[in-house]
């Protein structure tokens, strides 16, 4: 599979000034992954530890599918898009341990 992770990462410096806009209800997005607007923001606008990236088109728009993982054992999803000057997060949910197994046998890069 070809990683887009590149291509993301200049995206996200061209949309920084725009900030980030949700699809699903904030408070919903929050409690699903255990973290904050703020650490979220920090963590799509440094890719720190992006691994993969996957790009799809759904709806007549382009869409990415970051995976941040954080150890063996923890790891976060993030789908989003480019619309409007702003960076969309579609939605995002956290990656456990046979999550992450099972993408490694696929052959993503993780």
């Amino acid at each position: 599979m070809k990683d887009y992770s590149g291509e993301v990462k200049k995206l996200i410096q061209n949309y920084k000034s725009g900030g980030i806009v949700f699809g699903k209800d904030v408070d919903f997005i929050l409690k699903r992954i255990k973290s904050n607007r703020e650490n979220i923001e920090k963590e799509i606008f440094t890719c720190k530890n992006l691994y993969h990236t996957d790009k799809q088109e759904k709806d007549n728009e382009i869409r990415y599918s970051l995976y941040f993982i954080y150890s063996q054992r923890k790891g976060r999803q993030y789908v989003l898009t480019f619309r409007d000057n702003n960076i969309r997060i579609i939605t995002t949910f956290p990656l456990g341990r046979r999550t992450i197994k099972k993408y490694k046998k696929k052959g993503l890069n993780i």
